[in-house]
């Protein structure tokens, strides 16, 4: 069984040094993909890792 790491929008925020509600913000528009685990919102590494990768890339965005 594969076990996954998650992430806080706290633990995120601290990682950017951005503000909390930035991490939110990148969870509504999509640039970040979280899941929501009951009422809590969680970040799996590797979408963390994608986000690193590709920054800029809206989500379905082709580059050219």
């Amino acid at each position: 069984m594969e076990t996954n790491e998650y992430f806080t929008p706290e633990e995120i925020a601290k990682m950017f040094k951005v503000k909390k509600n930035t991490v939110y913000i990148w969870i509504r528009k999509g640039k970040l993909r979280a899941v929501k685990l009951g009422s809590l919102l969680r970040v799996p590494k590797s979408a963390l890792e994608e986000f690193i990768e590709e920054p800029g890339k809206e989500k379905g965005e082709e580059k050219e």
